[in-house]
């Protein structure tokens, strides 16, 4: 067993193909050489019948002939077919036989009995007794070599075929194999470019177009990670350098630890930490890890505390907010903390895009088993063709303001915060002007459920 599972596929494929045809091949010439005997056999059964019944009929018509034992014998040598019954005499002994063996030998008593008894004119009497197996034909025997050598002259035939069929097969099967085994070979060893050609609707073909996607696949997923590492130095390097000057100035006394320097690396502080949290979140969600502490929310209510939480950042850039919650809204299903920092965020990129003197509207109806909450605003809105690209990490797009603070990541956790939920997010721009951002939470109870 373990030679055998040391072969190549190629190598188990010609076997395996062989073995088939070898099978095949020796069970129809079982098949026909059963067929031939048995009507070979039954062939010779009615001529020994007929060619016995008529020397039968032929020694007792003629029996008033005076001929002897040996004049007998001369006749049926002579004969076209080896005879099926022996002449003996009314004791049972042989006197004639085609078979010199038999010749003086006696019969059996019940094999006597089922003989013809023949008394010729000189008082000479003869007992014809079948045999219990007829002799072969001589001329079916030759019949039956030839057939022998025509099967197994066809079951070479068909062996070189199959060998040759065999191989083209598996060159056919194999050819696409080997390549998928060198290009998984390097990208094993870290060549993501690795591809294979396409060719074919069937199986193998399919299996290659699924290769190549997944080494694609896996190609961003490297150049994302790369990317990550880098956004993920670059977003960390700008307020570490900035914690790193304001001691470098504390310890050289070029700074003063007042409220006012305390304040800004504060904030510095507290921007370095919630780019951290965000990563995390976003690492769990990844993972399938994002723990929710779900419980009935009140979604109109939540609205309002946070309308409330933000009016005076909004007067301070001159923003105005308008709310369209209508009363008596059904609570929804989810962490209320996670979906409170999805508003947040929704309403902090809204912000910042959005100019003095502009609105932000927040916008909720049902939608059949869940909740759509829309979060729109007058800004410059979404760039065409990226409103999917947008939710990547570390994305700011070419309409950021700039000098704004915003490390990218916040669309990115909101929608893993969402998707965590059962529903999805997306964005698109305002025939009036300015983004919408639209997001989905399910229903608490049996509506929800459905």
């Amino acid at each position: 067993m373990r030679p055998f599972r040391s072969w190549s596929l190629g190598t188990k494929l010609v076997a395996a193909f062989l073995l088939v045809v070898g099978l095949v091949t020796g069970l129809g010439y079982g098949l026909i050489k059963l067929s031939v005997d048995r009507a070979l056999a039954d062939l010779s059964l009615r001529e020994g019948r007929a060619y016995d019944q008529w020397v039968r009929t032929l020694i007792v018509r003629f029996r008033g002939l005076r001929v002897s034992v040996e004049e007998v014998r001369v006749i049926l040598d002579e004969a076209p077919r080896p005879l099926g019954f022996v002449l003996t005499d009314p004791l049972g002994r042989v006197v004639l036989a085609r078979d010199p063996g038999l010749l003086d030998k006696t019969v059996p008593p019940q094999e006597l009995a089922r003989g013809l008894p023949i008394e010729l004119s000189d008082g000479t009497r003869w007992i014809l007794v079948p045999l219990a197996r007829t002799p072969p034909n001589p001329l079916h025997q030759r019949f039956m070599d030839a057939v022998n050598r025509s099967l197994w002259a066809a079951a070479a035939v068909v062996g070189a075929l199959a060998l040759v069929l065999a191989w083209i097969f598996v060159r056919h099967f194999t050819g696409p194999l080997r390549r998928l085994e060198v290009a998984a070979g390097r990208i094993a060893k870290g060549d993501l470019g690795a591809r294979v050609e396409e060719t074919g609707e069937d199986e193998l073909g399919r299996l290659s177009r699924s290769f190549n996607a997944m080494a694609r696949s896996l190609e961003r997923a490297e150049e994302a990670k790369r990317q990550l590492i880098a956004d993920v130095a670059h977003e960390l390097r700008t307020p570490i350098a900035v914690l790193r000057a304001a001691v470098e100035g504390f310890e050289d006394g070029v700074l003063e630890p007042n409220p006012e320097n305390l304040s800004a690396l504060k904030d510095r502080l507290h921007l370095t930490a919630r780019l951290i949290d965000d990563l995390q979140q976003l690492a769990l969600a990844d993972a399938g890890q994002l723990t929710l502490r779900t419980e009935t929310v009140p979604l109109g209510d939540l609205i309002e505390d946070i309308a409330g939480l933000i009016q005076p950042h909004l007067e301070d850039s001159g923003i105005s907010l308008s709310m369209d919650v209508p009363p008596g809204l059904p609570p929804v299903r989810g962490d209320r903390g996670r979906i409170e920092q999805v508003l947040l965020n929704l309403l902090s990129n809204a912000m910042r895009h959005t100019p003095p003197g502009g609105r932000i509207t927040v916008a909720v109806f049902p939608q059949g088993s869940q909740l759509e909450v829309v979060v729109s605003d007058t800004g410059s809105g979404v760039p065409a063709g990226d409103e999917e690209r947008i939710f990547e990490r570390f994305y700011r797009g070419p309409n950021a303001p700039p000098g704004v603070p915003g490390s990218g990541l916040g669309l990115a956790v909101a929608r893993a915060i969402v998707e965590a939920h059962g529903g999805r997010i997306w964005a698109e721009n305002r025939p009036e002007g300015g983004a919408a951002f639209h997001f989905t939470l399910p229903l608490d109870g049996p509506a929800g459920e459905g």
